[in-house]
């Protein structure tokens, strides 16, 4: 008879082999293997999978030249844009935990990552991008509905980008306009809830039949599986709009410079927190115009 512990560490082989990130951490999760927030690390590893995967290396047995390969892939996104050092640093995290996993599982001995060097990490006042690119970018999107309110929560709602990506309907109430995010009952603002009205008649919602809400609550929102799609149809769009290209976690940042609003509407749980936060924004604001 297999025991228990051979059995999950033959799935975690398959998952690996097999470049599924889903399995490969959902299963690790799930038998407290790795700790945090499952889609984030899902998301965070599946890029490094799939350039496994391609470039045939076995990530359990990883080659003499695995730091150089291991930096080449981290320094770009899948659309081929340079990855910032914070989402390049993250995926190591997520990297070093999973070795950590298959350590004590017994599937290695070493520590693959020894020696690795992180990014250096980017600083809060990285510069962010203006109003007015924000502004036309939301122009531009406005014919694809999903990014567009994508675009609207991230920027009038500073909602994190993981959070956003695993939204469904459910947390959407349109008889009042409001976003349940976490503990919070988020009112959004009448440009986001538009918005969302908009992508939410797309998926099968209409006004007209309350009952129609149930049928679409179980869905998700957004049709981006991961950050990385995110950025890429971003990409496009600025792309076929002679825009810069502003990654979502740049967007995020513009939120409480550009729509302070309240403590609820940015997802704040404490005002102390968001006083702070909004102290910090609005010193960086006044950085940036001063010649």
């Amino acid at each position: 008879m297999t025991h228990p512990h051979d059995q999950l560490a033959q799935q975690v082989t398959t998952a690996l082999r097999n470049a599924d990130p889903d399995t490969l951490i959902t299963t690790l999760h799930h038998h407290h293997l790795i700790a945090g927030t499952p889609a984030q690390h899902i998301s965070n590893i599946r890029p490094l999978l799939a350039a496994a995967h391609r470039d045939h290396l076995s990530l359990l047995r990883p080659p003499a030249d695995f730091h150089p390969w291991l930096h080449g892939i981290l320094a770009s996104n899948i659309d081929g844009t340079p990855a910032r050092p914070n989402t390049r640093n993250s995926r190591v995290s997520t990297l070093r935990a999973l070795y950590k996993a298959l350590r004590r599982l017994g599937l290695l001995t070493g520590d693959p990552l020894v020696d690795f060097q992180n990014a250096a990490a980017e600083r809060a006042d990285d510069p962010l991008p203006s109003t007015q690119d924000l502004e036309r970018l939301l122009k531009a999107s406005h014919k694809d509905p999903a990014l567009h309110a994508a675009i609207l929560l991230l920027w009038h709602h500073a909602l994190p980008i993981a959070v956003l990506l695993r939204l469904r309907w459910s947390a959407f109430t349109p008889q009042d306009g409001t976003l349940l995010r976490g503990d919070l009952i988020t009112p959004l603002t009448p440009q986001t809830e538009a918005a969302l009205t908009r992508l939410h008649q797309r998926a099968g919602y209409d006004p007209l039949y309350a009952d129609t809400h149930g049928h679409t609550e179980h869905l998700r929102m957004f049709p981006y599986d991961t950050q990385d799609a995110l950025r890429l149809r971003l990409r496009q769009v600025t792309r076929d709009a002679d825009l810069p290209f502003t990654p979502p976690g740049l967007i995020r940042r513009a939120a409480l410079r550009d729509h302070p609003g309240t403590p609820q509407t940015l997802g704040y749980t404490r005002d102390k927190d968001y006083r702070k936060a909004l102290r910090h924004a609005q010193a960086l604001a006044d950085a940036t115009r001063t010649p």
